[in-house]
């Protein structure tokens, strides 16, 4: 009578593991949810997506999934990201 619903899946939310580089000194190393953001990029991105200069916590989760998920796109492309908190020029590699 009653159907299952097929289950979400989170990409962001399933088990990615990272390491943060800086020259040749690992920085992180761990899952890409427990990945530190930087403030300023959570507060402009929620001004960007939803024009929301004081984030609630819906808003706040939204925008961190979505800077995740780009933060995994480009790690595979070892590119420096500034959307994470660690020194300038550091960068994200996929494991």
């Amino acid at each position: 009578m009653f159907k299952k619903r097929a289950k979400k899946v989170n990409k962001v939310s399933s088990k990615r593991s990272v390491e943060v580089w800086l020259g040749d000194e690992i920085l992180y190393s761990g899952e890409l949810l427990d990945l530190p953001l930087k403030e300023e990029w959570i507060l402009k991105k929620s001004i960007e997506f939803f024009d929301d200069h004081a984030p609630c916590y819906l808003h706040r989760g939204a925008v961190t999934v979505r800077l995740l998920d780009e933060l995994w796109e480009s790690a595979g492309e070892g590119v420096a990201s500034a959307y994470i908190d660690f020194s300038e020029g550091a960068f994200v590699k996929r494991l």
